[in-house]
Protein backbone atom coordinates (compact mmCIF):
# COMPACT_ATOMS: atom_id res chain seq x y z
CA UNK A 1 0.00 0.00 0.00
CA UNK A 2 2.82 2.64 0.84
CA UNK A 3 6.58 2.94 -0.34
CA UNK A 4 8.88 0.87 0.90
CA UNK A 5 11.94 2.34 2.48
CA UNK A 6 9.94 5.83 3.54
CA UNK A 7 8.58 4.82 6.67
CA UNK A 8 11.07 7.26 8.77
CA UNK A 9 12.01 9.50 5.86
CA UNK A 10 10.45 12.97 7.21
CA UNK A 11 9.17 13.44 4.03
CA UNK A 12 8.32 10.59 2.35
CA UNK A 13 6.37 8.29 4.87
CA UNK A 14 2.95 9.52 3.31
CA UNK A 15 3.43 8.40 -0.26
CA UNK A 16 1.57 5.67 -1.48
CA UNK A 17 0.80 3.84 -4.64
CA UNK A 18 -1.91 4.60 -6.67
CA UNK A 19 -3.19 0.55 -7.24
CA UNK A 20 -2.64 -2.43 -5.77
CA UNK A 21 0.23 -4.41 -7.09
CA UNK A 22 -2.24 -7.80 -6.98
CA UNK A 23 -5.42 -7.13 -8.07
CA UNK A 24 -5.08 -3.77 -9.10
CA UNK A 25 -7.76 -2.31 -6.93
CA UNK A 26 -7.26 1.96 -6.43
CA UNK A 27 -5.87 3.34 -3.30
CA UNK A 28 -7.39 6.55 -3.49
CA UNK A 29 -11.24 5.30 -4.30
CA UNK A 30 -13.05 8.81 -3.89
CA UNK A 31 -11.71 12.29 -3.32
CA UNK A 32 -11.38 12.60 0.33
CA UNK A 33 -11.92 8.98 0.91
CA UNK A 34 -9.04 9.20 4.07
CA UNK A 35 -10.91 11.63 5.97
CA UNK A 36 -12.56 8.98 8.38
CA UNK A 37 -9.45 7.76 8.71
CA UNK A 38 -8.19 10.58 10.89
CA UNK A 39 -10.71 9.15 13.56
CA UNK A 40 -8.78 5.98 13.67
CA UNK A 41 -5.83 7.55 14.25
CA UNK A 42 -7.37 9.57 17.20
CA UNK A 43 -8.21 6.12 18.29
CA UNK A 44 -4.50 5.40 18.17
CA UNK A 45 -3.31 8.56 19.30
CA UNK A 46 -5.46 7.77 22.33
CA UNK A 47 -4.44 4.60 23.28
CA UNK A 48 -0.77 5.82 23.08
CA UNK A 49 -1.43 9.07 25.33
CA UNK A 50 -3.17 6.83 28.02
CA UNK A 51 0.09 4.79 27.74
CA UNK A 52 2.13 7.07 27.85
CA UNK A 53 0.53 8.85 31.12
CA UNK A 54 -0.07 5.19 32.96
CA UNK A 55 3.79 3.96 32.16
CA UNK A 56 4.57 8.13 33.49
CA UNK A 57 2.46 7.50 36.70
CA UNK A 58 4.09 3.94 37.79
CA UNK A 59 7.87 4.98 36.62
CA UNK A 60 7.60 8.79 38.25
CA UNK A 61 6.36 9.56 41.42
CA UNK A 62 5.75 13.50 41.17
CA UNK A 63 5.94 14.66 37.91
CA UNK A 64 4.53 18.19 36.59
CA UNK A 65 1.64 18.96 34.13
CA UNK A 66 4.86 20.56 31.41
CA UNK A 67 6.97 16.86 31.80
CA UNK A 68 4.08 14.83 30.68
CA UNK A 69 2.56 17.19 27.82
CA UNK A 70 6.61 16.92 26.45
CA UNK A 71 6.77 13.36 26.91
CA UNK A 72 3.27 13.42 24.91
CA UNK A 73 4.46 15.51 21.64
CA UNK A 74 7.54 13.21 21.31
CA UNK A 75 5.59 10.13 21.44
CA UNK A 76 3.26 11.87 18.85
CA UNK A 77 6.15 12.78 16.94
CA UNK A 78 8.02 9.51 17.22
CA UNK A 79 4.91 7.45 15.92
CA UNK A 80 3.62 9.79 13.55
CA UNK A 81 4.66 7.27 10.20
CA UNK A 82 3.53 4.42 11.76
CA UNK A 83 0.12 6.21 12.82
CA UNK A 84 -0.73 7.45 9.96
CA UNK A 85 -0.28 4.17 8.04
CA UNK A 86 -2.47 2.14 9.97
CA UNK A 87 -4.71 4.46 10.62
CA UNK A 88 -5.31 4.53 6.56
CA UNK A 89 -4.65 0.53 5.90
CA UNK A 90 -7.41 0.09 8.81
CA UNK A 91 -9.89 2.68 6.95
CA UNK A 92 -9.43 1.10 3.39
CA UNK A 93 -9.89 -2.39 4.79
CA UNK A 94 -13.11 -1.11 6.85
CA UNK A 95 -14.88 -0.02 2.88
CA UNK A 96 -12.66 -2.33 0.50
CA UNK A 97 -12.92 -5.84 0.15
CA UNK A 98 -9.42 -7.33 -0.94
CA UNK A 99 -9.36 -11.15 -2.53
CA UNK A 100 -6.54 -13.51 -1.28
CA UNK A 101 -6.02 -14.31 -5.11
CA UNK A 102 -6.02 -12.59 -8.17
CA UNK A 103 -9.11 -14.81 -10.44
Amino acid sequence: MFEKGNLFHPMRFHRMHKNCERCGQSFDPEPGFYFGAMFVSYGINTALFIGVWVLLSIFVKDYSLTVLLSLLGITVILFLPLTYRISRAIWIAIFVRFQKSVP
